[in-house]
């Protein structure tokens, strides 16, 4: 890898250099070379100058074994003592141990699985506020169920119009301590979790 001095910067060596060092790319468009900035930019140079791909990587397939945990409802330990574990040994048997050793980079650990939880589950619902907001009209659906500890359960859903279609997503679900009036409901709503709904919808 050769590192340009500041003076070779101008568009006339730059252009003298693609031809002399790169000619293979030379009739490569304009998106390729921004594509491959981008790639640049997701990467880093290790102390031999080879490029390695960022810490980034791990954490986005953390969050996205995370997600998939979540979405089973598995215990959030699962990470830790099988899915890393099958993955370092899979990996091993068919790339190889360099492969292995990066995933063994992956923190699937207990309390990591449950903070990646809490991130995607305040990004989805951050997501749903915001539809919710733009759209030119909502309506809500309200359901209280007794859960098995005998406390009653408000369950509360939204329907609005995204992109011309209309789509219903569950919003929040809080205890009802008390008693189960209207009253109680109506002043629950207002103070959950997704307040700022009500304050800041069309």
């Amino acid at each position: 890898m050769k590192v340009l001095a500041n003076d070779s910067m101008k568009p006339h060596q730059l252009k003298q250099h693609l031809r002399d060092k790169h000619a293979e790319h030379m009739d490569k468009s304009k998106p390729y070379f921004e594509a491959k900035e981008r790639e640049l930019k997701r990467a880093k140079l290790d102390s031999t100058g080879c490029f390695q791909i960022q810490a980034q990587a791990i954490t986005e397939a953390s969050y996205a074994l995370s997600y998939h945990i979540a979405r089973d409802k598995k215990p959030h330990t699962i990470g830790e003592t099988l899915v890393k574990p099958c993955l370092l040994e899979c990996t091993k048997i068919i790339i190889g141990d360099t492969a292995s050793r990066k995933i063994a980079d992956l923190s699937l650990s207990d309390s990591t699985v449950k903070s990646r939880i809490d991130d995607i589950s305040a990004d989805i619902k951050k997501q749903i506020i915001e539809k919710i907001k733009s759209s030119p009209m909502f309506a809500i659906q309200l359901d209280d169920s007794t859960d098995v500890a005998r406390i009653s359960q408000l369950m509360v859903f939204a329907r609005y119009v995204h992109r011309e279609t209309i789509e219903e997503e569950f919003l929040f679900c809080s205890p009802l301590t008390e008693t189960t009036t209207a009253a109680d409901v109506m002043n629950l709503v207002p103070t959950s979790s997704a307040k700022n709904i009500w304050t800041g919808a069309n």
